[in-house]
């Protein structure tokens, strides 16, 4: 079962970055348009130093790094990145946010400068220091639009599967497994989507004997999500289980370690994963038994 989704149009301008973060730059551009909204790429040469493309966006997004963008007579404080960064503070309003993502969380401890970013955030600026691009795009998205309820029917099944669209080639292999032998119903979390999912799940996982979060490449939003998920319907009280699985072809064990003594946790390999699930299935009829 995937969810019909709205998609609404979000525009945003990505703002240059000093490079040493033109990287993690590149990566976010690919999530941002993953993600289905339009960006306008303020490396371009037409974007420096004018403001009429960011004036044009409905939020801008500027990436901090080891390089001053923000006091007088520094280093980077002249460059694009700077630029757009106080053009930036000058169009924030009702009609225009900022977003600024110090994706390493070590920066602000070693430069003076982030902190004092952090210190002259005001409405309609946004600091995130989360470190996964994946969140940071779902935390615009969130903030962007306000979400429409998921309104589906619940059905009774074995395994509610759950993961990223992201990850829906390698998923869409289990599920087609899975479904052979289960009743199975799936769900793709769209990252583009403007559907609050918060009530579906927590309805359909009533009516599931179990929850499975899947993830290969989306590791970062599948902790998050899961721990979400494990706390809005009821923690270690809750009547359905949840096993969180990776492919180890991206995923590792240590990142699941948050989860010990909470909620189970697989590694294993793309082929092998089905029978995880169903082994976890098993042993948790075999318990209500």
């Amino acid at each position: 079962m995937f969810l019909d989704l709205y998609r609404q149009h979000i525009k945003v301008f990505l703002a240059d970055a000093t490079p040493e973060v033109s990287d993690v730059r590149d990566e976010l551009m690919s999530i941002l348009l993953k993600a289905g909204m339009e960006v306008v790429d303020g490396h371009e040469p037409i974007s420096v130093g004018g403001d009429d493309a960011m004036r044009d966006a409905d939020c801008s997004v500027h990436i901090l790094g080891t390089t001053d963008i923000y006091t007088p007579g520094s280093k980077g404080y002249g460059t694009a990145a700077g630029t757009q960064y106080r053009s930036a503070k000058l169009l924030c309003g009702s009609d225009f946010k900022m977003f600024v993502w110090n994706p390493s969380s070590t920066i602000s401890a070693k430069n003076a400068y982030v902190n004092s970013i952090r210190r002259d955030i005001v409405e309609n600026t946004v600091y995130i220091d989360k470190s996964s691009p994946i969140v940071f795009v779902e935390d615009i998205r969130n903030i962007m639009n306000v979400k429409q309820t998921a309104n589906k029917q619940q059905e009774q099944t074995d395994i509610f599967f759950l993961y990223n669209e992201l990850d829906s080639e390698s998923a869409s292999d289990i599920f087609n497994m899975l479904k052979d032998f289960q009743k199975v119903i799936r769900l793709g979390i769209s990252m583009s989507s403007d559907v609050d999912y918060n009530t579906y799940i927590r309805q359909q996982l009533a009516t599931s004997k179990i929850g499975v979060v899947y993830y290969n490449y989306a590791g970062d939003w599948a902790v998050s999500f899961a721990r979400q998920v494990w706390k809005d319907t009821g923690g270690n009280s809750s009547r359905t289980p949840i096993l969180v699985v990776g492919n180890n072809e991206h995923a590792n064990e240590k990142e699941l370690s948050i989860f010990k003594g909470i909620m189970e946790c697989a590694v294993d390999e793309q082929l092998r994963i089905p029978l995880d699930i169903k082994v976890f299935l098993d042993k948790t009829i075999s318990k209500t038994k």
